[in-house]
């Protein structure tokens, strides 16, 4: 089968969809945090979201256990659900302009470089916004790296701490730690135990498998704020945190822009990419973005492990 022939033509029409399909393949290796928590996401295809705009998420709220007595009728309560309200606060974008941007279809490995760069940018942005909402927490627990009896009984103080949170114990948790974490935990004869690395080889890949029920996921993300400072990493529940995102407006045909809505299957998560030539750099003009907000949904669900 012959090679296909491109021209100018053929190329502007191809390269953004080809754009488009590579950073969304990008992105869910590169969300971390925000492939975990809970989201909201609505794709109408009629509605579509403005910045600013102001959403209303249902939390079911508490539920008590009754004891039926043999003659009593049953009793029923009143429901508890209270309204999260978060704002679609953060629109993001990566805008790239080149004159020759069809060189990015006929080098592959170019095209590849900037899907990727796009997405890992924009994956970090929304992981770090996440991260940086630590200051409204309440559960706070300190893991102290001096030695193998004090990283054991840090550990153990974010399980105690879940624990009396009533989160389930088959509830998935993840602490999202820094390296700094990570080296010490590594560090810990105990946690260097086929028991906890799973196989021979997980030491030389730096790879922790689970600790007190608590998947560890390694970051470069987590907040280090103060002098002397300190690591703000997180301990979550799927219930924690909500990630809120819609769809953004697109343009009518003919108006010498093309607009899509792309959703990435994995988290949900929509982005708008646009295409465009630009008259003042005569080049091809592309912009990936993605509007939205982020709040804790539970703080039962979520302790901050502050570590120095």
């Amino acid at each position: 089968m012959a090679a296909p022939t491109f021209t100018p033509t053929t190329d502007a029409q191809a390269i953004p969809t080809i754009i488009a399909q590579e950073t969304i393949k990008q992105l869910p290796a590169y969300m971390g945090v925000t492939k975990f928590v809970s989201k909201d996401v609505d794709w109408t295809g009629q509605d579509f979201a403005q910045y600013g705009q102001i959403l209303s998420i249902v939390n079911p709220g508490a539920l008590t256990v009754k004891t039926k007595t043999p003659g009593s009728a049953y009793v029923s309560q009143a429901p508890t659900a209270t309204n999260l309200t978060v704002s679609l606060n953060r629109q993001k974008y990566i805008d790239l302009t080149d004159d020759d941007f069809a060189k990015m279809l006929r080098k592959p490995d170019l095209q590849q470089a900037y899907a990727q760069k796009m997405a890992i940018e924009l994956a970090q942005e929304i992981d770090s916004y996440i991260f940086s909402l630590h200051v409204a927490l309440t559960n706070v627990v300190t893991f102290l790296g001096t030695s193998d009896a004090t990283i054991d009984a840090s550990m153990l103080a974010l399980r105690s701490r879940f624990a009396k949170n009533k989160v389930p114990k088959q509830e998935q948790k993840v602490l999202f730690a820094d390296t700094s974490v990570i080296d010490k935990l590594l560090s810990s004869a105990k946690y260097n135990s086929r028991d906890y690395i799973g196989d021979a080889n997980s030491v030389e890949m730096g790879a922790i498998r689970s600790i007190y029920g608590f998947d560890i996921v390694e970051t470069q993300l987590i907040d280090y704020t103060g002098s002397p400072g300190a690591y703000h990493n997180l301990a979550i529940g799927k219930l924690g945190y909500v990630v809120v995102n819609r769809p953004l407006p697109v343009t009518s045909p003919g108006r010498g822009v093309v607009q899509t809505n792309l959703q990435d299957p994995f988290t949900g998560l929509t982005f708008r990419l646009t295409e465009a030539y630009d008259n003042d750099y005569g080049g091809e003009r592309m912009r990936l973005e993605v509007v939205y907000g982020a709040a804790i949904a539970d703080t039962n669900y979520v302790v901050e492990v502050e570590s120095f």
